[in-house]
């Protein structure tokens, strides 16, 4: 599919919005839009706490189907957040302590032959110092030395998942729905493709504009298949930033920086790990974040920890993060050292 046809396609699905056009947040999503060619948006905020308001704005597909607030996005990393709240519920509960040795659960057979095997902790998976790469090539291998530095690493939150599914008797997506998306009335997400979502889910594009087809995952992985909408992701961050269903101390530890993402920068840093969630510490206060990249899907989420606004956008196209910061400008304002940090644009 070409570029031109893909943003014909786009115009016409901006042009039929049902949303007023003199709303400026609309307006500034389509802009956008066009402008990085990013065919579809799925866009949520949070006022103290609250979700707002949803927007749902271009194409799932190049027949030109009309994204809306029930469209099914891969949500890629923002996945990692979702898992480490189900996390601190079973830490919570006794099942499971952040700084045990993960081996004292269970035995890992893709890494327990490693020497430092034995030292890496849920605490340090949740807060990506484990060692461990993004993703393996070849045999799994530790990086860095348990504990010594940040180093992003999903394959981690895979070990952290295995070890929780054993302990519980039960898969991952059983979990989540149990802990995360049922009590939350979270009725578009799951870490799996259901077969729900077959009627209203997005392909995604390429920069060039070709459709990619949809990976429907079957394999739930706590580090990348959430399968989600902007508006439910933003009903979990109302149970994030509310700290329900987790205890006060460990919604404190969540928020609380436990490894600086470049020690380099020494006094001047300004980004840091929680448990589950990035950190930045700016002159306007502290926030959360992630992003997330599956390739041709991308998507982001920041909130303020004191006030509780927040923005979450997911998107369909390998362009959608090159507008993050401007994005999150229409309701958040600057500074966002994560946006420089990400380097997408």
């Amino acid at each position: 599919m070409k570029a031109s046809l893909l943003l014909l396609f786009l115009n016409l699905a901006l042009s039929s919005t049902t949303f007023p056009q003199e709303n400026p947040i609309t307006a500034g999503i389509a802009k956008l839009m066009e402008e990085k060619q990013v065919p579809g948006i799925s866009y949520t905020y949070l006022e103290q706490g609250q979700v707002k308001d949803s927007f749902a704005l271009g194409v799932t597909n190049q027949d030109g189907s009309a994204v809306d607030q029930h469209t099914v996005f891969s949500a890629a990393s923002l996945s990692k957040p979702v898992f480490a709240y189900l996390v601190m519920q079973l830490v919570d509960e006794g099942l499971i302590e952040l700084d045990s040795s993960l081996s004292s659960y269970y035995t890992y057979p893709d890494i327990q032959d490693e020497p430092e095997y034995r030292l890496v902790t849920a605490r340090m998976v949740l807060s990506h110092s484990s060692g461990l790469p993004n993703w393996r090539n070849g045999k799994l291998k530790f990086k860095y030395r348990p504990g010594e530095r940040f180093s992003y690493s999903g394959e981690g939150y895979v070990w952290l998942q295995r070890v929780v599914e054993h302990l519980k008797g039960k898969p991952l997506e059983d979990l989540a729905q149990q802990y995360v998306f049922q009590p939350l009335g979270m009725t578009r997400s799951s870490y799996v493709f259901l077969p729900a979502f077959e009627e209203n889910h997005s392909l995604s594009f390429k920069k060039d504009g070709k459709q990619q087809p949809k990976n429907k995952i079957q394999s739930a992985n706590a580090a990348a298949s959430l399968q989600t909408t902007s508006r439910d992701f933003g009903i979990f961050l109302e149970a994030l930033l509310s700290a329900k269903h987790i205890s006060p101390e460990l919604h404190r530890l969540m928020f609380a920086p436990q490894v600086p993402v470049d020690p380099k920068q020494g006094q001047d840093q300004e980004l840091f790990w929680g448990l589950g969630v990035g950190i930045q510490v700016t002159s306007a206060g502290k926030q959360i974040f992630q992003w997330g990249d599956n390739y041709t899907f991308r998507g982001y989420f920041t909130a303020d920890v004191e006030n509780r606004n927040a923005v979450v956008y997911l998107s369909n196209s390998e362009n959608g993060l090159k507008p993050v910061r401007e994005l999150v400008d229409l309701v958040l304002a600057d500074p966002q050292p994560a946006c420089d940090w990400m380097d997408y644009d």
